[in-house]
């Protein structure tokens, strides 16, 4: 069921972005509020879930853990966010480059099994890159509204990185054998898409479709779940209590424009959330390895 779900998946995100990647071709882009709604709608309905069982996934590794409690995991985990989230308001530059090397590092674990350590590394960098390529003025203007300062210079390594590390992920793709081929040819879609949608468009593709379906699937499958449906259930009280944090980040950024506020909302977001997510998924792999379950 699982890894039905997962093809679908894999399937829809391919339909859709072809889809919108002719539609821009033929010069049919969307306008911003409808590109703005599209983020919003992709990371609460399909990103923030798959973060969203962390909660599960803490209490099946921790459980033999001394002092471990629910509560201390949610105290722990909430404090992570907000400090990350003062950091990046108090050091913004820092702030954006280490969330571009974040999500490098974590979209790098879409190509987890088979592939070594810098071609993973080479693949989330290419996606987190690659729209620098054509749209620098918009990634610029989109950093900037994120509070960095020096948003043309990470623009400006960005364009450089991003070829590069194109090439070096399908050769560690490659390499890895005949059955990491399909990965390739997702990483043809990813550069298509990143090369011709609007970033913010191509992003909710990537990270909502291809991404958070994948994680949440695998993480579920891992906890013994059986359906989507079984899953999302299991999410919903943490997405509910995140939207709530956000609607309270948003509302302290006062006399920030309308369109900045929301892109801080949703990125610094996402960023203090992926910390503590993938710590904990770290975590929870070296405690598996130690100690797999009995059959």
């Amino acid at each position: 069921m699982m890894r039905s779900a997962a093809r679908a998946f894999v399937v829809t995100f391919f339909a859709v972005t072809c889809l919108l990647v002719i539609a821009a071709v033929a010069g049919r882009q969307a306008g911003q509020g409808a590109t703005l709604s599209l983020l919003v709608a992709g990371v609460v309905v399909l990103g923030l879930p798959h973060g969203a069982l962390d909660p599960q996934v803490a209490a099946q590794a921790l459980a033999d853990w001394p002092g471990y409690s629910p509560w201390k995991f949610y105290a722990t985990y909430l404090a992570l966010v907000l400090a990350y989230g003062v950091a990046w308001v108090w050091m913004p530059n820092l702030g954006v480059a280490s969330f571009l090397a974040i999500a490098a590092a974590h979209f790098g674990s879409d190509w987890e099994h088979g592939v070594r350590l810098c071609g993973r590394l080479a693949y989330g960098i290419a996606v987190v890159t690659l729209p620098a390529v054509r749209f620098s003025a918009v990634v610029q203007g989109i950093y900037a509204q994120l509070g960095a300062g020096a948003a043309s210079t990470m623009v400006h390594i960005s364009a450089l990185l991003a070829l590069a590390a194109v090439l070096i992920a399908v050769a560690a793709a490659a390499s890895a054998g005949s059955r990491r081929w399909g990965d390739v040819l997702q990483l043809g879609m990813i550069t298509i898409a990143a090369l011709v949608l609007h970033p913010l468009v191509y992003f909710t593709c990537y990270f909502c479709l291809l991404h958070s379906p994948r994680h949440l699937l695998e993480t579920a499958e891992q906890l013994g779940m059986t359906s989507l449906w079984q899953a999302y259930r299991a999410t919903l009280a943490t997405v509910m209590v995140t939207l709530l944090l956000a609607a309270a980040a948003f509302a302290t950024w006062h006399g920030v424009p309308g369109q900045a506020r929301l892109l801080r909302t949703v990125f610094i977001g996402l960023a203090a959330l992926t910390v503590p997510h993938m710590l904990l998924d770290q975590f929870a792999q070296r405690r598996a390895a130690q100690y797999p379950p009995r059959n």
